[in-house]
């Protein structure tokens, strides 16, 4: 059996794998622009998101405060209240 053409097709076959893995990442073709782009519009939603979150939490927790104030003085008012119909 002759070895060289087995040989030839084989290192036909090794420049050929070569050839075609060097090619890959040297430029961007229209899917992979198109994934960055959907990537960063999905990162800045994210962020903005969280933004609006911990907006929405900071306003949350002034309104809870000034409630639990509103509550307090009620209480103290209607202590008071009842303190001077007791005294009459």
């Amino acid at each position: 059996m002759n070895r060289f053409p087995l040989l030839g097709l084989s290192l036909v076959c090794a420049f050929g794998l070569m050839a075609s893995l060097s090619g890959c990442g040297e430029t961007e073709g229209p899917a992979e622009k198109a994934g960055k782009t959907l990537d960063q519009a999905a990162e800045k939603t994210t962020e903005s998101v969280n933004s609006a979150m911990e907006s929405t939490g900071e306003a949350m927790d002034d309104a809870a405060e000034k409630t639990g104030e509103a509550v307090d003085e009620a209480m103290e008012s209607t202590e008071q209240m009842a303190e001077d119909t007791a005294k009459d």
